[in-house]
C-alpha cells in the first residue's frame, strides 16, 4: 500500500499510537494484576484448547462416558504431578543431606583466595579483602531479600488468583460468546470489516506465539532433562523443567536455568558441573539456532533484527517482564497500527490523487 500524503491520516494513527501506549503504561503500572490477569488468559487458552481437543476424540461417547472419562484424565495427572513432586523432593534430600561438601568446596576456595591475596602489598590485599567480604556478603544479603520478596509476592499472587480465576472461566466459558457479539454491536458498521480484521489477525498470531513457545519450552525442558540425567544431575527432570520454563525469559532466563544444576554438579565433581553447563550451552544453541529462527520469528512474522531491538528497548523501559512480553505486545501494535492505517487512508483518501482525478474527469 502506497503511503498517504494526507496529513489526517498521520494524525489519527499517531493518536491511536498515544493511546495504545497510554494503555501499555497503564497495565504495567499495575503490573502484578496484569500479570495475573494474563496468566489466566494462558491457562483458559491451555483448558479451551484440551477441552476442544477431547471432545474431538470422544463424539462417538454418551456424555455420561465423556465426563467419566475426563475425571479419570484429571485424577490420572494428579497421581502423576503427586508422583513427580515426590520423586523430586526425595532427590533434593539426598542434595541437602551432602551440602556439607558444598560448604567445604566453598570455604577451599575461599582460603585460596585470601591465601592468594596475602602474597600481594599488604594495602593492596586488606583492600582486596575488604572488598571481597563486602561483595560476598552483599550477595547472600541480595539473595535472601529476593526469596522473602518472591515469597511474599508468590502468596499474593495465589490470593488474587482464587479469588480471580472462577469469575474469568465463567466469563470465558459460559458468557463469552454473548461478550463478544455485545461488543461487535458497540462497533459502528463502516468500522467492523476492520475490527474483525485486526481481532482475527491477533488471535491468530497470539495463538502461534503461545503455541510457539510451548512447543519450544518443551524442546528445551526435554533436552535439558536428558542431558541432566545423562550426566549424574540429581534431581535432573525438576531442573529440566526449570530450564524449559526460564527459556521463556530473554537473555537471562536460560543463565538463571544453568546456575542452580551447575551448582549441584559442584557437590558432585569439577566434570559434572562442567558437564552440567555445557548441557545447557547446547540446549541454547539449538534454541537460537533452530527453534527460534524457524518456529518463532517464522510464525509471528517478524524480522530477527527487529526482534532484539525490541527485546532491549522493552527490557530498558519495563524491566524482566518486559522482556517476556516484549514480541506479543509488539505485534498487536503493529496489527492494530496495520488496520487502523488503512481504514484511514479510505476515511482521509489523498487530496493529490483527488486533484489528479478530478483534473482527469474535467479534461476528459
Amino acid at each position: 500500500m502506497p503511503i498517504s500524503t494526507n496529513k489526517n491520516v498521520w494524525i489519527a494513527l499517531s493518536a491511536i499510537f498515544l493511546l495504545l501506549c497510554l494503555v501499555l503504561v497503564t497495565l504495567f503500572y499495575f503490573q502484578d494484576i496484569f500479570l495475573i490477569f494474563l496468566a489466566g488468559l494462558c491457562l483458559m487458552v491451555i483448558v479451551d484448547k484440551c477441552v476442544r481437543f477431547y471432545n474431538k476424540h470422544t463424539t462417538r461417547l454418551t456424555y455420561l462416558q465423556r465426563i467419566t472419562g475426563a475425571v479419570v484424565v484429571i485424577i490420572f495427572l494428579a497421581v502423576t504431578l503427586f508422583l513427580f513432586i515426590s520423586f523430586q523432593m526425595e532427590s533434593f534430600a539426598g542434595i541437602f543431606s551432602d551440602m556439607s561438601q558444598v560448604q567445604g568446596m566453598i570455604d577451599e576456595g575461599t582460603n585460596l583466595v585470601f591465601t592468594t591475596l596475602n602474597m600481594l602489598p599488604e594495602s593492596l590485599s586488606k583492600m582486596l579483602e575488604d572488598y571481597f567480604i563486602n561483595f560476598t556478603n552483599n550477595i547472600f544479603l541480595s539473595l535472601t531479600q529476593s526469596f522473602s520478596g518472591l515469597l511474599s509476592r508468590a502468596l499474593y499472587y495465589a490470593f488474587a488468583a482464587i479469588l480471580l480465576y472462577p469469575i474469568m472461566f465463567k466469563l470465558y466459558f459460559k458468557d463469552g460468546e454473548q461478550i463478544q457479539k455485545r461488543i461487535e454491536s458497540y462497533i459502528p458498521k463502516k468500522f467492523k470489516e476492520t475490527y474483525t480484521s485486526a481481532s482475527n489477525a491477533i488471535l491468530t498470531q497470539s495463538n502461534n506465539f503461545f503455541v510457539s513457545k510451548i512447543i519450544e519450552s518443551i524442546c528445551i525442558g526435554v533436552m535439558s532433562s536428558i542431558g541432566f540425567y545423562l550426566v549424574g544431575i540429581p534431581g535432573w527432570l525438576f531442573f529440566g523443567v526449570l530450564s524449559g520454563l526460564l527459556n521463556n525469559v530473554p537473555y537471562i532466563g536460560p543463565a538463571l536455568a544453568a546456575i542452580p544444576p551447575v551448582l549441584i554438579g559442584l557437590s558432585i565433581s569439577v566434570e559434572t558441573a562442567i558437564l552440567a553447563g555445557v548441557v545447557s550451552i547446547i540446549a541454547q544453541a539449538v534454541d537460537n539456532f533452530y527453534l527460534i529462527p524457524y518456529m518463532i520469528s517464522d510464525k509471528m512474522d517478524v524480522n530477527p533484527l527487529t526482534t532484539v531491538l525490541v527485546v532491549l528497548v522493552f527490557a530498558q523501559i519495563f524491566g524482566a517482564v518486559g522482556m517476556i512480553l516484549s514480541i506479543p505486545i509488539y505485534v498487536i501494535f503493529k496489527i492494530i497500527l496495520k488496520e487502523s492505517y488503512k481504514q484511514l487512508v479510505e476515511m482521509f483518501p489523498d487530496t493529490s490523487k483527488q486533484k489528479e482525478n478530478a483534473f482527469e474527469s474535467a479534461n476528459g
